[in-house]
């Protein structure tokens, strides 16, 4: 027996009723989706079962990749200005990586590379690490892996929106948490506590945060392990922004503190090489293992030249010279943009980032954040990201990881626009 998917029904959107059981072979208008196993997807009755097939579009990515390209200041990005490929490599070096051959590599990382990401992290080694495309693929990869359609999955807001996104496509019963300015973006435990149940399969959560900059302290995250702990759940960290801390501590992985951690990460944010396209997943090696066999059907593998770059990036002591670089460029930028808003007394609120190149502040001026970070493009040629990205608004997130100068002068043209809106 085979499904023919044609039309949407009465129940929503691209929401299918099926009358199966076990296993059958699922066609979409003709394409073949393969064999599903139905018994993963949610009962309505003995015989019957609901199939997701849904898409919702990533607003911030979609807004930024429209648009920062093509404005002369992108205060968008929330990571910090990268450097050369002549900054990272030497002379040696550069030959070396002159005369590569532009084969496939090893699909799941060079095996250099994952011992010098392995080394960042506490009792892990290469078998503990998966590379990808990206920290976008690491995700894309733990979502993909581990939530089912109607699983209980608990994510925190306002965040780095495409787990939220992906989890809303598998089709997971998703609880909020949300996180308040005024705790200074810090979870609340006892909130989280109270939404846990015996149904929960994944707690997803970014430390350091984004788009708020704020660093779970090693008690808080001894507290949120106990919690995930007692409920058996698995607890996905995005920890893009480790290592950028504005005081300089680094942050504690997680995985140091529960073992059914999943962390992603990559060189777009606190190291500073986002057009490497390189990240990766730590995890134990059995969940590593599981992850590959899905990575195959995504990108299969990273790109051989971007990893040779990453290998010395990752080597301990390229990496602290990085990350000490991207913290110094970071600190004397948020004393900036702090001056910048105390030029605009009443009209902002700021809790300053521990951490990231980014600034998540509330406005007091009577525009929707949509609506002015398109005034700001059209009329400024300033980008910047709309609290609505996060179901926020009357929020903005300004990048403050780019040259000093260049922020300033983005920054004069932002304070022309508030200047005409008459504040």
């Amino acid at each position: 027996m085979a499904v023919l998917i044609s039309s949407s029904c009465s129940l929503g959107k691209n929401i299918f009723i099926f009358v199966l059981s076990e296993a059958y072979p699922i066609f979409v208008v003709g394409q073949y989706l393969g064999l599903i196993n139905m018994s993963r997807y949610k009962k309505l009755l003995r015989d019957y079962a609901i199939l997701p097939i849904m898409f919702f579009e990533f607003e911030m990515e979609r807004f930024q990749s429209l648009y920062e390209n093509e404005v002369d200041f992108n205060l968008s990005d929330s990571g910090v200005h990268p450097l050369t490929i002549n900054d990272l490599l030497n002379e040696e070096e550069m030959r070396n990586f002159l005369n590569m051959e532009i084969g496939y590599g090893y699909s799941q990382g060079d095996p250099t590379l994952r011992h010098n990401i392995s080394v960042w992290y506490r009792e892990k080694n290469a078998s503990n690490i998966l590379v990808t495309n990206g920290s976008a693929e690491a995700n894309f990869i733990m979502a993909w892996s581990l939530v089912n359609p109607g699983d209980e999955v608990i994510l925190m807001l306002p965040n780095y929106m495409q787990v939220p996104g992906l989890a809303k496509i598998i089709g997971a019963d998703i609880k909020y948490i949300y996180l308040q300015e005024q705790s200074g973006w810090h979870l609340d435990m006892n909130e989280l506590r109270s939404l846990l149940t015996n149904r929960t399969k994944l707690i997803s959560i970014c430390n350091p945060s984004n788009p708020t900059g704020a660093v779970m302290s090693a008690e808080e995250m001894k507290e949120l392990a106990d919690l995930a702990r007692q409920f058996d759940v698995y607890v996905h960290s995005d920890e893009v922004y480790r290592g950028s801390e504005l005081d300089g501590n680094e942050t504690k992985s997680f995985n140091e503190f529960y073992e059914k951690t999943i962390v992603t990460c990559g060189l777009s944010k606190s190291f500073a090489h986002p057009g490497l396209r390189i990240g990766w997943l730590v995890a134990d090696q059995a969940l590593i293992t599981e992850m590959w066999a899905h990575k195959d059907y995504s990108s299969i593998c990273a790109s051989v030249l971007s990893q040779e770059i990453a290998k010395k990036i990752m080597q301990p002591e390229t990496r602290k010279q990085i990350l000490s670089r991207s913290t110094k460029m970071l600190s004397s930028n948020l004393q900036l943009f702090q001056d910048w808003l105390n030029s605009h007394p009443g009209l902002f609120s700021f809790a300053p980032p521990q951490a990231g190149g980014m600034a998540f502040v509330g406005y007091q001026m009577d525009i929707n954040s949509t609506e002015l970070a398109h005034k700001l493009r059209t009329e400024q040629s300033v980008l910047i990201v709309p609290g609505d990205c996060y179901g926020m608004d009357k929020y903005l997130r300004f990048g403050i990881g780019s040259p000093s100068d260049y922020l300033s002068q983005g920054l004069n043209l932002v304070s022309e626009c508030i200047q005409q809106l008459g504040y």
